[in-house]
């Protein structure tokens, strides 16, 4: 029998390949739906008015009236607080559920590109987003620290050092940040600090254009329009807010009973992932390392 030609193995070839990217992008997007299914709370919580964690409450109903933040009320929580907690509120639950699926899918995404990087076999990848999708079993603040940390990893360990324009990963993850700044003040502090060595690091290291904290700047100017407040109450909520978690965190003890032992192995945690990304930021980019410890450590506080 002759050997089949060129032209006949070629097209096969072609199609094998076809079947196997629309496999997985069908995987991926499957991936996407779960860890949406797994991550948000689709069962409403009640609070009744004498339950501590009312506040939660309060948040639908200061957006509902457009409160304006740092005057009509002092609080850490921003105009999208509300995208934060599973309390039920007839009016709003279901926008917030929206803009919970389209954060939490958004970030599945990254990590699906992510995984896609980092791993050369497809099998890992898979294992290591159903890892990812089983530790978050609420969608707080797990989640939304998830963000400044799956882009410092992108940034300094995954994006080509020499590209021009910031990678998809990158910049769907700087709007992500944003949009987070706008939810609560903590999100806002640790996309400020992370945004500051990224620019430094493109302007001194890199030497390319800052378009990462450019982007991160537009959209939460934007995103603080969008919901209705008026940038001149920007400064205002910032200084409240700083004034309030100021108060907070000396008011906190970790001497109590059941908070030592969790405060210790997080810490221990943070450690260790904190020495392994210096390290690996490191080989890979040198000097860089310098600026991406820097970034890194600040996302532990």
């Amino acid at each position: 029998m002759a050997p089949e030609s060129k032209s006949e193995t070629a097209p096969s070839a072609t199609a094998t390949k076809s079947r196997r990217r629309g496999l997985w992008i069908c995987l991926a997007l499957f991936i996407v739906c779960l860890t949406v299914v797994r991550s948000l709370s689709w069962a409403p919580t009640y609070y009744e008015t004498k339950e501590d964690d009312s506040w939660e409450l309060m948040l639908y109903m200061l957006a509902q009236r457009g409160a304006l933040c740092g005057k009509d009320y002092v609080f850490t929580f921003g105009p999208l607080g509300f995208m934060y907690g599973a309390a039920f509120y007839p009016t709003m639950f279901d926008l917030k559920l929206i803009l919970q699926s389209i954060f939490c899918a958004l970030t599945a995404t990254v990590m699906v590109l992510q995984g896609q990087r980092i791993f050369t076999h497809r099998v890992w990848t898979l294992v290591w987003i159903f890892s990812l999708i089983a530790i978050y079993g609420f969608f707080r603040d797990v989640y939304f620290f998830a963000v400044p940390l799956l882009l410092v990893n992108q940034f300094f360990l995954i994006d080509e050092k020499d590209r021009k324009l910031p990678s998809l990963e990158s910049t769907i993850l700087v709007t992500l940040l944003a949009v987070a700044a706008v939810i609560k003040f903590t999100y806002f502090v640790a996309g400020a600090w992370l945004m500051f060595f990224i620019t430094l690091d493109q302007l001194l290291i890199r030497r390319s254009k800052p378009i990462l904290p450019l982007v991160f700047l537009s959209v939460t100017l934007v995103a603080w329009l969008c919901v209705g407040q008026p940038l001149d109450t920007l400064p205002t909520y910032i200084m409240t807010s700083l004034e309030v978690a100021a108060g907070h965190s000396e008011a906190m003890t970790y001497s109590e009973s059941g908070w030592l032992a969790p405060f210790a192995t997080m810490m221990l945690a943070a450690g260790l992932i904190f020495v392994g990304f210096t390290r690996l930021a490191y080989k890979r980019g040198g000097r860089e390392a310098v600026f991406a410890a820097l970034a890194e450590s600040g996302l532990f506080f």
